[in-house]
């Protein structure tokens, strides 16, 4: 676990950065916009925890930090909220560091020193494990009843009125102090860590920095109009560039009882004095809009011989890249509408796994921000490559024309598209069929017969089907019995009854 030694003057840093390898920016995005943070996130904390950042821009193992804060403020599972104290870049963030008597990066001051992780696992899943703990250890830390609330207009040309208020709802009167931090969700200032990420919820300067004193049952209230004008980051560059829906105000109300405390509480080094937070809130400064509507599906909708083992993509996103984060519903399956596979998925990008050849999948996304605003994408489907198909309709060949009561054989062939073995069905147009015959290999000849036992016209039908039991069309050839009846029931037919040896070759023509 790393962390770098700082003096309590930012002028000289100690210097050795270490050459690293880059992480992949991290979508940014912002809290739903409400008065009162207590109603963030799903876990029942006493209050919304809050937690101070330490990083300079030369610090390499700040970014997993940095990272890690952001992905558990955006997954919304606790009442949480952070500001980043960009120390290299603003001398209210320093000040505010030199009060926590800091001395090392990156350094967390999680409830104003209640909990402090100094230093940096260079991995993003252990220190959002290591901040895990922390903040459930803060969250259910018996806190005062207080209540605190913020409310936000933006006035325009980077001037906001922020209104405040805290209700004491115990009997006692409370004593304590409130800061309340104007931060950039995403820095514009140029503010990045030392793998080039802005900082987010970089905190500005306060609107408010004041001592406060509330009897029991009683509501401090105060507002100020604030323009980014006139305030600065201490090396000459103001706020007045600031922009509406990049801005989050932060309330933290700091108990007034102190308590010994380190900055490095590893080694139990740099001790300062610690004011609990016993509550915060959040206000975002901005509109919500609804995610984009899913769009370029991959495989494109009606595609077909895609391969089995193909992942689904799509285009998402946001209008408000800068502070919302989408998360996608999929939707997929043979039936249309297809069923729910893969709720909140983080990507634009779904494996649905080894897929069934020949086969027709439906697919659909949702996508939904962190306001709970959503937009539904339409029902798309593809086929798939291969898969079994049918035989052809056999081929028949043999007799067109015969007699009743002469047993004649015919010739059947399919061919199948896999060269599976193929059975065959015969239906001989007169009442009677074959049931299905076989196996047989693919396109070799297969020879059947069948006698009539009266004179007339038929049919016979022949289909195939493969080992697999898909079936073909049928297949048919046109015959007629008796081949010639012009002669029946004449006085020369009875004559060559009566003289059978009589005129041998007419017998032949004739089929007698």
């Amino acid at each position: 676990m790393g962390g770098i030694k700082l003096r309590r003057s930012l002028s000289i840093i100690i210097v050795g950065i270490l050459v690293l390898s880059g992480l992949g920016a991290v979508a940014l995005n912002s809290d739903a916009k409400q008065s009162n943070s207590n109603n963030l996130g799903d876990k029942m904390f006493t209050h919304a925890v809050f937690a101070e950042f330490g990083s300079t821009s030369s610090c390499p193992h700040c970014p997993y930090a940095h990272i890690a804060l952001k992905n558990i403020y955006y997954g919304g599972w606790y009442p949480f909220l952070y500001t980043s104290l960009a120390l290299n870049h603003n001398t209210h963030a320093n000040a505010r560091w030199n009060e926590y008597n800091g001395y090392g990066v990156p350094d967390t001051f999680f409830d104003g020193g209640y909990k402090v992780d100094y230093g940096a696992y260079d991995n993003v899943q252990q220190m959002m494990s290591w901040y895990n703990t922390t903040i459930n250890q803060c969250g259910n830390r018996v806190v005062p009843d207080i209540e605190t609330t913020l409310n936000v207009n933006w006035l325009g040309s980077a001037t906001m009125d922020i209104q405040v208020s805290v209700e004491n709802k115990d009997t006692t009167q409370y004593n304590g102090r409130i800061r309340v931090y104007v931060t950039e969700i995403e820095s514009t200032m140029g503010w990045k860590d030392a793998q080039n990420h802005p900082y987010t919820f970089a905190f500005l300067d306060y609107a408010f920095n004041e001592v406060i004193s509330i009897d029991g049952s009683d509501t401090w209230t105060d507002s100020i109009t604030w323009d980014g004008h006139n305030y600065n980051d201490g090396y000459g560059h103001t706020f007045g560039n600031i922009q509406y829906g990049n801005i989050m105000v932060i309330a933290a109300v700091f108990n007034s009882q102190g308590h010994s405390a380190y900055s490095d509480p590893p080694d139990n080094q740099h001790p300062f004095t610690a004011y609990y937070v016993d509550d915060a809130a959040g206000f975002w400064v901005g509109e919500n809009t609804p995610p984009n509507t899913p769009s370029n599906p991959n495989p494109a909708n009606g595609a077909t011989g895609v391969d089995l083992n193909k992942d689904l993509s799509w285009t998402g996103g946001d209008p408000d890249p800068t502070h919302d984060t989408v998360t996608y519903d999929v939707y997929f399956g043979t039936s249309s509408p297809p069923p729910l596979v893969s709720p909140g998925h983080s990507t634009t990008t779904y494996d649905p796994g080894t897929m069934s050849a020949g086969t027709t999948y439906y697919w659909q996304i949702i996508a939904k921000d962190n306001h709970g605003a959503s937009t539904t994408g339409p029902i798309w489907h593809f086929t798939t490559a291969g898969g079994n198909q049918a035989p052809s309709a056999p081929t028949i060949t043999g007799p067109a024309k015969g007699k009743p009561g002469i047993k004649y054989d015919y010739t059947l062939n399919a061919v199948d598209p896999e060269g599976d073995n193929v059975y065959y069905f015969v239906d001989w147009g007169d009442t009677t069929n074959s049931g299905w015959i076989g196996p047989y290999a693919s396109g070799v000849n297969v020879i059947v017969n069948h006698t009539w036992s009266a004179k007339g016209s038929y049919t016979i039908q022949a289909k195939a089907k493969d080992t697999h039991g898909a079936e073909g069309p049928w297949g048919s050839l046109q015959i007629s019995m008796p081949r010639l009846s012009v002669f029946t029931n004449t006085l020369f037919m009875k004559f060559l009854e009566r003289f059978p040896h009589a005129f041998p070759l007419l017998r032949q023509i004739l089929g007698l």
